[in-house]
């Protein structure tokens, strides 16, 4: 066994609130990279966001000429509470305006 000296390590409690997932399916011009997406939701919702992926990339038939197709899941998790309908909702909500103005995006399927 080899001792790594000097390395500190640090732990954290496991959530004692569950986590909850929600996917936003965003038309947005070509040019648009998942990193301005993510900065904005993460601008938009610093406490209870907790990760931003992007789980599907379509380019294609049936979409305007110059756009793409992209899928986003956000997670969310309180330290204090669960969550709730409503507050999700809300969360949400604010994600998506900022989204849509840092990017011109459109909510797909709205």
């Amino acid at each position: 066994m080899r001792i790594i000296h000097g390395k500190g390590v640090s732990f954290t409690d496991i959530p004692k609130y569950p986590a909850v997932s929600r996917d936003l399916a965003l038309l947005i011009d070509k040019n648009v990279e998942f990193g301005q997406i993510e900065a904005a939701a993460y601008q938009a919702e610093r406490k209870l966001l907790k990760e931003v992926s992007l789980f599907d990339v379509y380019e294609g038939k049936n979409l305007e000429a110059g756009k793409k197709s992209y899928a986003v899941n956000f997670i969310l998790q309180s330290e204090d509470k669960t969550l709730n309908d409503h507050a999700i909702e809300a969360v949400m909500s604010k994600i998506e305006q900022a989204v849509v103005k840092a990017t011109g995006a459109t909510v797909r399927g709205k």
